[in-house]
């Protein structure tokens, strides 16, 4: 190994704990997204699997279950983070532009992950009604389910690429 690369080694793991440390929001999405891929991963794999592992879902159904009820709650944390940012916008002194200004991928990122989750709560609320509906059969129940899970994953995706760029690339620049 070089010494740049050990350079680059040092720096990272000193600044991690202290961006941590300023954001520990965005820390807490990031690690709890990681969580719930781990469990998907480690349930779609069939390791946690069987009646001995004192899981209420066995296997394959876990990550199923679980995608769109981590999406749900995830939602809400970045709704009511957006309506806070909203809110210091507003009182802010300073014009919506000077604001933007020079933060134009972050704003672009927030924006596109609040879009995704309350596009993607509003569309899984749509298909609830005819995922219970007596009539629904259990192949088109299956495929409700599937969309949920897909659009789950997209929120949960958007929520992790956003708190990643939040850690690493911009730290300690920006505020929530």
């Amino acid at each position: 190994m070089g010494r740049d690369s050990l350079l680059g080694n040092t720096v990272f793991r000193d600044s991690l704990p202290a961006t941590v440390g300023r954001k520990p929001l965005q820390a807490a999405k990031f690690f709890g997204i990681l969580g719930w891929f781990a469990l998907s991963v480690l349930g779609f794999l069939r390791v946690l699997d069987g009646p001995g592992t004192g899981l209420l879902v066995d296997g394959q159904f876990l990550a199923l279950v679980l995608t769109p009820l981590v999406a749900f709650v995830l939602v809400a944390v970045v709704c009511c983070e957006t309506l806070y940012s909203l809110a210091r916008v507003v009182r802010s002194d300073a014009s919506l532009r000077e604001q933007i200004e020079g933060r134009v991928g972050y704003v672009v990122l927030r924006g596109v992950e609040a879009a995704i989750g309350v596009g993607g709560v509003l569309l899984i609320a749509s298909l609830v009604p005819a995922l219970v509906a007596e009539s629904t059969p259990a192949p088109a129940g299956v495929g409700i389910m599937l969309v949920a899970m897909a659009v789950g994953l997209g929120i949960l995706v958007a929520s992790l690429v956003r708190s990643t760029a939040e850690l690493f690339v911009y730290g300690g620049s920006t505020s929530a």
